[in-house]
């Protein structure tokens, strides 16, 4: 158990399986915007838009227009309506567990 509790990490949610490399997030509010989870040549996970790799956090602000006024990842959720905040904490508390 060497990972810190608390921090945001898609990188260890795609390892712990809870998001798939490859899998489309869309922005809660309009749905027509989405990213795509991609693995990166230094094997961390981001999410391209377009042809445009980024974080979750920055797409969110593209998004919005601001810096999110809570977590980004409650901006964004799966095909299935969770979001990624949702597993993020699910995640947290199976490996608390």
């Amino acid at each position: 158990m060497g990972k810190k509790k608390g921090k945001f990490d898609l990188t260890g949610l795609v390892h712990d399986g809870v998001i798939k490399e490859g899998q489309k997030l869309f922005f809660v509010s309009d749905p027509s915007k989405f990213c795509i989870v991609t693995k990166q040549p230094n094997h961390e996970f981001k999410v391209v838009v377009g042809k445009e790799t980024t974080t979750l956090h920055a797409f969110s602000v593209q998004c919005l227009g601001m810096d999110p006024p809570d977590h980004a990842a409650k901006w964004f959720r799966t095909e299935k309506g969770q979001t990624v905040y949702e597993l993020w904490h699910a995640n947290d508390m199976a490996e608390a567990a």
